[in-house]
């Protein structure tokens, strides 16, 4: 093997594991799934009033708002209506933290590691929601 077919390898390998690096801290929003199977189901909080709620909230890339249902005292859905974020990033974020949310019935969730601008967006919006909800 030349010497410049071993500094081109030497190139390639290192931009490869440049990238690879590059892309560790958001690993675990594309490979990554929230096991559900361990989380303890929350009861029904009396104190909410159904109906459709619409959360919002502002994180370091702007204002999130999501729609929040409610129904018998849990939550029913947690749809996003609007964000400044990245879409591919956010969705799986929201997917993974509405579904923990649904099964806990309730906020205190741990953030999405790689994703944390995206996840105190989306809890901030959903606890402006439940505030919302909230019977006075």
């Amino acid at each position: 093997m030349s010497k410049r077919t071993k500094i081109i390898l030497g190139i390639v390998a290192g931009v490869l594991g440049l990238g690879i690096i590059a892309f560790l801290p958001f690993a675990k929003v594309f490979l990554g799934d929230v096991s559900t199977a361990a989380i303890p189901r929350g009861a029904a909080n009396p104190a909410w009033q159904d109906g459709v709620y619409i959360g919002r909230s502002v994180n370091e890339r702007g204002p999130v708002e999501l729609e929040v249902m409610f129904e018998n005292g849990k939550f029913h859905h947690i749809k996003a209506l609007s964000y400044n974020d990245t879409s591919l990033i956010f969705d799986r974020v929201l997917r993974k933290l509405s579904r923990v949310m649904t099964i806990k019935n309730a906020t205190d969730v741990d953030g999405i590691s790689g994703a944390t601008i995206s996840s105190k967006g989306i809890i901030g919006a959903v606890n402006n929601a439940v505030e919302q909800a909230t019977k006075k």
